[in-house]
This record gives C-alpha cells, sequence and structure tokens, in this order.
C-alpha cells in the first residue's frame, strides 16, 4: 500500500502504521490472522506515516492493540480495488500506474532464488494472503511476462526486498488487485 502512495511525499512511506490502522478495525484481530480487504480500505483513509516515524516491526503486534500515535503526518490516498485481469494490470504498469496485489503464497515466495519467484500451482494450505506491489515488468527469453514485486518483509527477502514474479502465478494466485486515486486505472 505504501509503495501506491510513495509520490505523495518526500520520504519513505513505512507499512507498519497502515498494517496496525488496519488490524485495529478487525474486531477479535489476534496475531497471525492477517487483514481483511475491507479493513485495509478503510485504513487507507487516514494514510501513511513516513517509515523513519514509524518503522516496520518484524512481530505481529500484540493483543491488546496499543492505540496508535495521533501526532504522525499522514500521506497518501485511499486504495479502491479492480480487476486482476492481467492484461490490464500489464496496461496499468506501461501508463506507470504502480498495482497492490493480494497473492495466495507457495513455499516459493518465501524464498526467491536469485531474486525469482517461480511458478507453482502448490498454494500453501491454509495460508492467509499477503500483499505485494508490482513496481516493474519485465519479459523472459520466451517472451513471457513478469512483474518486479516490492514486498514488505524488509531488504533480506528477495532482493533488496523486491523479486520477479511470472504472469502466470498472477492470474492464478491473485486475489485482488488495487491502487490509489488519482494513480489508478479508470480513477476520477
Amino acid at each position: 500500500m505504501t509503495e501506491l502512495n510513495r509520490r505523495f511525499s518526500d520520504g519513505d512511506l513505512g507499512p507498519e502504521y497502515f498494517y496496525r490502522a488496519t488490524v485495529q478495525r478487525i474486531p477479535g484481530w489476534k496475531p497471525g490472522d492477517g487483514v481483511q480487504a475491507a479493513a485495509a480500505a478503510e485504513a487507507s483513509q487516514a494514510g501513511h506515516a513516513l517509515e523513519v516515524h514509524f518503522p516496520y516491526q518484524a512481530d505481529e503486534p500484540v493483543v491488546p492493540l496499543e492505540a496508535l500515535p495521533d501526532a504522525l503526518d499522514l500521506f497518501g490516498h485511499p486504495i479502491r480495488f479492480f480487476n486482476t485481469d492481467v492484461g490490464e494490470l500489464i496496461d496499468s504498469m506501461r501508463m506507470g500506474v504502480p498495482v497492490g496485489l493480494a497473492l495466495r503464497l507457495t513455499y516459493e515466495f518465501y524464498s526467491p532464488a536469485e531474486g525469482i519467484i517461480p511458478f507453482s500451482h502448490s498454494i500453501l494450505p491454509g495460508a492467509m494472503q499477503h500483499a505485494v506491489v508490482a513496481v516493474g515488468l519485465g519479459h523472459d527469453a520466451q517472451g513471457e511476462t513478469w512483474f518486479l514485486i516490492r514486498n514488505s518483509w524488509g531488504e533480506e527477502w528477495g532482493q533488496k526486498g523486491h523479486a520477479w514474479i511470472p504472469a502466470a502465478y498472477i492470474a492464478a494466485h491473485a486475489t485482488c488487485a488495487f491502487g490509489v486515486e488519482d494513480g489508478s486505472p479508470n480513477s476520477a
């Protein structure tokens, strides 16, 4: 989500504030539950904090959840959801619009080999969805389209927090796509 709003701030926006604002909107949330799209859309109304003011935490927040600070400057626009059609996503990317994706995960997703996540039909049993942002496009030697994604798991994941994922993975495992107003397909 923060990558989608990056251009609305002079500094890097961090995912942690947004994540915590989202889980606070889910009744009965506990560590490991993940997030819900409706709660994320509602949390996006407030905006995102700068990474330096609310840094990423590798550990889940503890329950009861602490109140978020109210003195932070928040940046960005609310998210909206749209079609996961790979052709439409490619068109958006070619127009320079970053695209958020909620993906079902495979084992390969957790450990990209040399920055590459190969396609697999086998999603993790009981695995929740995970949000990433597609920030680039490329093609392999066979002409197949690949998306460069940015993950929120820190620079140790993939290549400094990024990895290449084939369009086939997105076609098979994306459960939703999202963007921000003034930056997403068909926005007003």
